[in-house]
């Protein structure tokens, strides 16, 4: 009876935020299931076409609007991520803030980096807008970058 509620209370809370904030939010969550679904069914050589300019990277200056929507789409990605029923996690996120900015005329870059920890490879991936870290900047020292894509 408490999860009922619990959903009933965000169904709620989802409905009285304004219409262009609820439209970002059903994009996102449908970007990021369309980018879990690339990333676990199609070969990484096509999924890399849709990430952009491969050793490219974006601008690093970009006018206090831009930055402004950068960490509108930020939040929203991180909020929505949170939520859907499949993983959501790093790569999967930066895509889907650049398809989100980029639908918006707003270019952007995709690192992915590696470090080693023990005996494993850990991975993972970041998007910046400007000088701004859109999404998993925070951790983006501990990881040698080995791609960047710009769209």
């Amino acid at each position: 009876m408490q999860i009922l509620s619990v959903l009933v209370r965000k169904i709620k809370t989802f409905f009285s935020i304004d219409n262009k904030l609820r439209i970002e939010f059903i994009q996102a969550f449908i970007y990021e299931g369309m980018y879990r679904a690339f990333i676990l069914f199609v070969p990484f050589n096509k999924l890399k076409k849709r990430m952009g300019k491969h050793k490219k990277e974006s601008v690093e200056t970009v006018d206090i609007e831009v930055y402004k929507e950068a960490r509108h789409i930020s939040w929203i990605v991180a909020v929505t991520s949170s939520k859907t029923p499949w993983e959501s996690k790093c790569l999967v996120q930066a895509l889907t803030a650049q398809k989100m900015l980029k639908k918006k005329g707003i270019s952007t870059t995709i690192y992915l980096g590696v470090r080693k920890e023990g005996n494993e490879m850990k991975a993972h991936a970041w998007s910046r807008c400007g000088q701004y870290y859109v999404t998993g900047g925070a951790i983006r020292d501990q990881y040698t970058v080995v791609a960047k894509f710009a769209n």
